[in-house]
């Protein structure tokens, strides 16, 4: 099989780039039932046959628009913990640590201007509205493993808590997470102005601050 040129594979990943910008900007407006091909080609000024030759059905367009936001994100959730293992051991990491770790990179990535045309923040909230079997395999596929690799160490570290208490608790934490990074201007409103919703390393401290008192309740 004849190998592309490199001009050529160039060409072919700016094509699939804009079809993954486009199907960002069309899954936030309306959604993933609501969102159709046709609605994709045109946002990107593609043809179907581009669509079709990259990602071969609308489910694996959307599993990759996720994979090309939430990956990036989640290697570096997985390599900060990693160190931090390393540089703790043989002791557990601390509790406020492993939160920072697994909230931080998310915090960075919205205030990223590498997050594409579509922001993190619009994905994230339309994904939140979509059917629960469609985010639960979705969840399964993103976010199992990784949500395993942070218990496991959360455990270590709060050993007086059960699996099911860790497990209740880093559900909650983790929706509290979300909650903050979609409902930013709330924080500008409830504060009358006094607060800024843009200030991230303010809200990632205090975040990280009300989740870890939280967690360490008995």
């Amino acid at each position: 099989m004849k190998t592309p040129k490199k001009d050529e594979r160039s060409v072919s990943d700016k094509t699939r780039q804009k079809i993954l910008s486009a199907t960002g900007k069309v899954f936030a407006q309306g959604g993933y039932r609501a969102m159709t091909l046709r609605q994709v080609t045109r946002e990107a000024k593609v043809n179907l046959a581009a669509v079709n030759y990259h990602f071969g059905s609308k489910l694996n367009l959307m599993r990759a628009l996720l994979r090309d936001r939430f990956e990036p994100i989640n290697q570096q959730r997985q390599r900060l913990l990693n160190q931090q293992i390393e540089a703790y051991a043989p002791d557990p990491v601390p509790l406020t640590t492993i939160y920072d770790t697994l909230f931080r990179p998310l915090f960075t990535g919205i205030g990223s201007a590498s997050v594409n045309d579509t922001s993190l923040i619009q994905i994230i909230g339309r994904a939140l509205t979509e059917p629960a079997e469609f985010m639960r395999g979705l969840h399964k596929e993103f976010f199992a493993d990784l949500s395993k690799c942070f218990m496991d160490e959360i455990h270590r570290s709060c050993p007086e808590l059960s699996p099911e208490q860790i497990q209740y608790r880093f559900f909650l934490s983790v929706s509290t997470m979300i909650g903050t990074v979609i409902e930013q201007v709330r924080l500008e409103t409830i504060s009358d102005g006094k607060l800024d919703g843009k200030n991230l390393d303010k809200i990632l401290h205090e975040l990280t601050t009300f989740v870890v008192a939280g967690f360490q309740q008995r």
